[in-house]
């Protein structure tokens, strides 16, 4: 039933790859998200955060279109953008849908010309994609999904204001927040952009 409402290249890579069973945060998740609803997702490591972003951003997106990105996924440090772009690859592998990083410490000149060129979905840390917009090299205009995962983490390293100009940058859009916990610091970053979100939670 579940993939009964996915596009049917994505849920072909879903059985493909072994996502059978879809997990609870999935079910509740990408139906609201579907639906245009800006959710905040709330669960522990290992529920599938990471998993129900890309399915909703494949599922959202459906196929590649012009060059500038239509989707922004705010991750916490490479490790996790790496990982993201390799089950991205994955699950996208039926459509032509492309995805690009923008992380510290990678070649910025390398990155900056790669999103240029054209892509779909960057996924990368907000401090980097914050360097290349300012080198007028990203065009943020055609946003139509903006994301942040590990929301704690970036309440950890004090990246508040960081996310607070990248939202601001953005055009009106729906947003995704995923965190391990709602606190009530990620209240206080969430609000100054999003407006009676969707919660939404699951327990270990």
């Amino acid at each position: 039933m579940f993939k009964d409402k996915l596009n049917k290249k994505l849920a072909a890579a879903l059985s493909e790859h072994g996502f059978e069973e879809p997990k609870e945060l999935q079910l509740k998740c990408i139906p609201k998200i579907n639906g245009g609803a800006d959710v905040i997702g709330v669960g522990p490591a290992g529920c599938g955060k990471s998993s129900t972003i890309i399915i909703s951003a494949i599922q959202k997106l459906g196929m590649a279109f012009e060059d500038a990105p239509r989707a922004l996924i705010i991750v916490s440090d490479e490790v996790k953008a790496l990982e993201m772009k390799e089950q991205f690859k994955l699950l996208s592998r039926e459509t032509d849908l492309r995805a690009e990083l923008a992380f510290d410490g990678g070649k910025i000149d390398a990155q900056t010309e790669a999103i240029y060129f054209g892509t779909d979905i960057v996924i990368g840390t907000a401090k980097r994609v914050l360097e290349i917009y300012f080198r007028k090299n990203f065009n943020l205009n055609k946003i139509k999904l903006f994301v942040i995962d590990d929301a704690e983490m970036i309440i950890k390293n004090a990246l508040h204001g960081q996310i607070d100009r990248l939202a601001l940058s953005l055009p009106k859009c729906q947003h995704l927040v995923f965190t391990n916990e709602l606190t009530p610091k990620i209240e206080k970053l969430i609000e100054k952009f999003i407006i009676a979100p969707i919660v939404l939670e699951v327990e270990a």
